[in-house]
């Protein structure tokens, strides 16, 4: 049987868990928690931001700190009635090495209110399937934080969606 270290998927992706987020749904399908499930299907839901951005989120390494080298998107707009233009169009990926970013509790607290350090800016292909960024240098973090900064097209839809995030050192 084949083992991998702690903390680490079969795929080699870090796993890792939502801190916090300033927009969820009640709806399963465009939860936040979709954004570290695998379902990557059409109808398997996405985090469908319901705003045109910025959508921030944090993800943590369950207290670890980390070596980030590479980040996978995966492009999904989720359900059938979604268009790719919903699709999410930037992304700015800031990380930080302290513990600040665990006292964002509430849905009112600014993610200004702690400091991170700027990584890269992306801009995400309006198509569907995986993206990779690869870090020049890899960088160590406790905390990343994505901030969805707009959709592609569609501004009179309130949406700003992407499907899964995978990290990997």
């Amino acid at each position: 049987m084949e083992s991998y270290p702690l903390g680490v998927r079969r795929d080699g992706s870090y796993y890792t868990r939502i801190e916090w987020c300033s927009h969820t749904e009640s709806d399963p399908l465009l939860w936040v928690l979709n954004i570290i499930d695998d379902d990557v299907t059409r109808n398997g839901g996405t985090w469908g931001a319901n705003t045109l951005g910025p959508a921030h989120l944090i993800l943590s390494f369950f207290g670890e700190e980390q070596s980030i080298g590479k980040i996978r998107f995966f492009r999904n707009v989720g359900i059938d009635i979604s268009v790719l233009g919903e699709l999410c169009k930037a992304v700015d990926i800031y990380v930080s090495d302290t513990d600040e970013p665990r006292k964002l509790r509430k849905k009112e607290d600014s993610i200004e209110s702690v400091p991170w350090k700027f990584l890269t800016h992306v801009n995400i292909g309006k198509e569907e399937g995986w993206q990779d960024v690869v870090l020049e240098t890899p960088v160590n973090a406790k905390y990343i934080r994505f901030d969805m900064l707009e959709n592609h097209d569609t501004p009179e839809i309130p949406w700003t969606e992407m499907n899964e995030i995978k990290i990997y050192p």
